[in-house]
């Protein structure tokens, strides 16, 4: 295995779709990072909120006075041949392995040792077991290049939607400034399968959604 005492700095990369996960994540890696080591990663991969989600990016970014913010294309991702899931997230080890090779990439072009994937498989052991081995093909494949390579992490992968909420809580992240909706908006529709999930989450966690507000129609 290849390691990243080599690398020029101890920054880390979070890969940010601008959501409660990401935010969470955030929040996280600052308890152990100054805001200058921190560069959020967002793949832009055609779904129709990506607006709203990098709109809430960047307010994410600028709350905690975060600089190093960047978008890469790849619409490929979410176009490819086997669909989406109802979340509206592309299904596949391809996708993903292909979303975690951009990371890593990103990463290596910038000298930094660590990349986030703020994933979290609801504490289901199949999922867990998936991501686990899609990451390890991913950093195996990683090892090829020549070292030092960035390596993958994901510490919310075994938490369920309720324990990242529980989690967030504890760190205060503003919680208004994460984007959920499949829908772009100014408010969630609070009817699409994300939206539902994180009404239950905070439902479970016994807090209050800042954004449990009015109700939108999703944009046709």
């Amino acid at each position: 295995m290849a390691d990243n005492e080599g690398m020029a700095n101890a920054s880390v990369v979070i890969l940010h779709s601008g959501g409660l996960r990401s935010l969470v994540a955030t929040a996280l890696m600052l308890r152990e990072h100054e805001p200058a080591q921190m560069n959020l990663l967002h793949l832009v991969d055609g779904r129709e909120n990506a607006a709203t989600r990098i709109e809430h990016l960047h307010r994410q970014a600028e709350y905690y006075q975060l600089r190093r913010v960047r978008e890469v294309d790849v619409p490929h991702v979410f176009g490819h041949g086997q669909g989406k899931q109802p979340d509206g997230q592309p299904t596949g080890p391809l996708a993903t392995a292909q979303q975690l090779l951009v990371g890593l990439a990103h990463a290596r072009l910038h000298q930094i040792g660590r990349v986030l994937w703020p994933m979290a498989c609801e504490g289901e052991a199949a999922a867990m077991a998936r991501a686990t081995e899609v990451m390890q093909l991913v950093n195996q494949l990683a090892d090829l290049d020549p070292p030092p390579m960035p390596r993958l992490e994901s510490p919310l992968l075994e938490l369920n939607s309720q324990q990242v909420i529980e989690l967030g809580a504890q760190l205060q992240v503003p919680w208004k400034l994460a984007w959920s909706c499949l829908h772009p908006g100014e408010s969630p529709c609070r009817m699409c399968p994300a939206c539902r999930r994180r009404k239950a989450a905070f439902t479970k966690a016994g807090l209050a959604d800042p954004l449990d507000g009015a109700v939108t129609q999703p944009t046709e």
